[in-house]
């Protein structure tokens, strides 16, 4: 594997940690206001979508 591969890849698992805790913020319903939660699954979505594409750009660099 290239450096460049590995360094989208190792972006990719730090946008997926992110995701899940925004994830897990969105669905912490009890306790967070709705314009929190909401931006969170907005978060989520986000980087989310930023891990898919660092993953292809590391398959497009292999």
């Amino acid at each position: 594997m290239t450096d460049l591969a590995t360094a989208y890849n190792l972006a990719a698992q730090w946008h997926d940690k992110q995701a899940a805790a925004c994830r897990d913020i969105a669905n912490d319903e009890p306790r967070l206001a709705k314009d929190i939660r909401d931006r969170a699954a907005q978060a989520a979505t986000h980087h989310g979508a930023s891990a898919a594409g660092l993953r292809l750009a590391a398959m497009q660099a292999r």
